[in-house]
């Protein structure tokens, strides 16, 4: 296993990741939070994550059917305080993986954010592993939302906001503590992480199973596994091939620019 102190560059790496996403048959990338605080969205659990500031079991199924009315307060709360994902735009790592798509080399990307900001990059096979906080879905009939729309509901008094076809409790399109993640992604997931022959791990601690287990999915499929993070996993040293570490804005941007070199030879 390489690591970027053993032997090689990071430039090294970024050249050597370039030739192998130029010859692999079938790349795909799992993203997590990493990407997305760079658009500037807090994560959860880091030293100023959301969950330092709010109770996460104030996120969870059952508090939302229990007390929809604040569970809904609640949002509008978090969107006061900056939580608010529809103002965030996609960051140079977004565009670099939506231009990795563009030159036909990345099959999809598997993400654990809810900010749909790799849609709004310009990728367009997107699996939202825990869903997507731009909606809400009617928990009876499943008719979606913009969640900008129930926002300003709720905020003229719709509390809590209701279907307007059935009559149904909407909530958030996003996955919450105690729900599953939706079946159709993560079947789709793990077929993509089996049938891969390189998997991208971008911004993620690989610590929230079930898409932690992913990139073993990938590895006992005969795949290579980089990563492109912050700093080490625990899938560094073990499931991963090696790591380029860093900003993923930074690198992502240099990948692609190494990609297009290959592409020109």
């Amino acid at each position: 296993m390489l690591r970027r102190d053993e032997n090689m560059t990071d430039e090294n790496l970024i050249k050597r990741l370039a030739k192998e996403i130029s010859n692999a048959k079938k790349v795909i990338a799992l993203t997590g939070a990493g990407i997305s605080t760079e658009s500037g969205i807090p994560d959860f659990r880091g030293p100023k994550g959301l969950w330092k500031r709010y109770d996460p079991e104030q996120s969870t199924y059952t508090f939302f059917r229990r007390d929809t009315k604040r569970f809904w307060e609640l949002q509008i709360q978090m969107e006061e305080d900056g939580f608010d994902l529809s103002k965030a735009k996609p960051n140079p790592a977004h565009l670099a993986l939506a231009k990795l798509e563009e030159l036909g080399y990345l099959s999809c990307v598997i993400t654990q954010n809810v900010d749909g900001l790799h849609q709004k990059a310009g990728n367009t096979d997107v699996i939202e592993f825990h869903g997507n906080s731009n909606r809400a879905i009617c928990i009876e009939c499943k008719r979606c939302y913009p969640m900008s729309e129930v926002k300003s509901r709720v905020k003229s008094g719709e509390l809590p906001p209701l279907c307007e076809y059935c009559g149904g409790i909407l909530k958030p399109d996003a996955v919450l503590f105690e729900e599953p993640i939706p079946t159709e992604a993560l079947y789709r997931a793990q077929d993509e992480a089996a049938s891969c022959d390189l998997m991208l791990i971008i911004g993620t601690s690989a610590t929230v199973h079930p898409a932690a287990g992913l990139p073993s999915i990938a590895k006992s499929s005969g795949a290579k596994v980089v990563e492109i993070n912050a700093e080490p996993t625990p899938l560094t040293g073990t499931i991963s091939d090696y790591i380029i570490e860093g900003k993923v804005g930074k690198t992502l941007p240099k990948i692609v620019e190494e990609v297009e070199k290959l592409e020109r030879l």
